[in-house]
């Protein structure tokens, strides 16, 4: 029994440790930023794309000033992250990342068929974690 007991309590901990990995990679953080992004996107009135993008954990700080600085522009068309002006309701999917290094790349396509949108980013290693540091047109 405590041979069984010792196997399971292993299992439980290979498995955690095996998650937390996968949140770290180039593609769950692309996909876990798209996912906060469309979501924002799609909230009545339209979010607020620069404050989520000013408290996103999953980009880089010069990417986020990017953002701001686009926004100080005097006429803004399109949406510089999906640089385009709408999106479909299903959101993106991210592919799996290409690492070369401390870099990283990954692409979106649309979730729903219709769309003819791709989306490309990289991602950085910075102190251990993926950052996107570069998406849509920033």
């Amino acid at each position: 029994m405590n041979t069984l007991l010792r196997l399971c309590l292993c299992l439980l901990l290979a498995t955690h440790a095996l998650a937390a990995d996968e949140k770290g990679t180039p593609t769950a953080v692309a996909q876990a930023f798209m996912d906060s992004y469309i979501q924002d996107a799609a909230r009545e009135g339209g979010g607020d794309p620069e404050k989520l993008v000013k408290n996103s954990p999953y980009l880089t700080a010069s990417l986020k000033k990017a953002h701001a600085k686009f926004f100080q522009q005097e006429t803004v068309d399109a949406d510089p992250i999906l640089d385009a002006q709408d999106f479909p309701d299903k959101g993106f999917k991210a592919s799996q990342g290409k690492i070369e290094g401390k870099k990283a790349r990954v692409t979106y396509t649309p979730r729903e068929e219709g769309w003819d949108l791709t989306i490309k980013a990289e991602l950085v290693l910075v102190d251990g974690k993926w950052l996107i540091a570069h998406i849509g047109a920033l």
